[in-house]
């Protein structure tokens, strides 16, 4: 009797053993948990840094394309020996920049304005503290550029606004400071902006 006891405790303890207890089956659920969702995570904030940052190129692109057309404008003023410089902007005839309705747009002083290069246009939006949100810019799935041109084309989530202001803060009536304002909403709904500014001189 008393040689066999022993050998029963060890049994005993070979059973004990041999199972994972309720506690320990959550706790490794927990670690195995923990261990799967954090690169998750981290993937998941990666992806949406990553469409941040896809949008916020395009628009860095669209702003950059609006300056170069402003210059475009100053430029051909300057070589039509147009005395007023920035004609077409200024609500000033330059002979080839109209908008839709017809009449000079006034990119000056307050007003806003929309810019298509591609179709040589200037538009009134409003004001500049209303901004031409409410104008977006379409793409042209053909041609794979941005446009105002609705027909055929799809809505973006960009919308494009541009203002100068003459004479520049300093009072020369020879520099203007524009500054083009692109924003767009992205995947999580939060309004994101690029802004580009450039002073403007009256080369002779």
């Amino acid at each position: 009797m008393t040689g066999k006891k022993p050998h029963m405790r060890a049994r005993g303890s070979v059973r004990r053993q041999a199972g994972f207890t309720l506690v320990e089956t959550l706790l490794a659920i927990l670690i195995l948990t923990t261990a799967i969702a954090g690169p998750l995570t981290i993937a998941a904030k990666g992806l949406s840094l990553a469409l941040i940052a896809k949008d916020q190129v395009a628009a860095t692109f669209l702003a950059q394309d609006a300056v170069e057309y402003v210059r475009f404008i100053r430029d051909t003023n300057r070589l039509s020996n147009n005395s007023d410089w920035l004609a077409g902007l200024d609500g000033g005839n330059n002979g080839h920049t109209t908008s839709n309705s017809g009449a000079q747009p006034n990119c000056t002083n307050g007003n806003a304005c929309v810019v298509d290069s591609l179709q040589d246009l200037v538009s009134n939006c409003g004001l500049v503290t209303t901004g031409c949100a409410s104008t977006p810019l379409y793409f042209d799935p053909t041609n794979q550029y941005y446009t105002y041109v609705t027909a055929g084309n799809t809505q973006t989530i960009f919308s494009r606004t541009i203002s100068i202001e003459t004479p520049s803060q300093g009072g020369n009536t020879s520099e203007a400071e524009l500054t083009v304002l692109v924003q767009w909403k992205d995947v999580g709904g939060v309004v994101r902006s690029v802004v580009l500014r450039e002073n403007l001189l009256n080369w002779q």
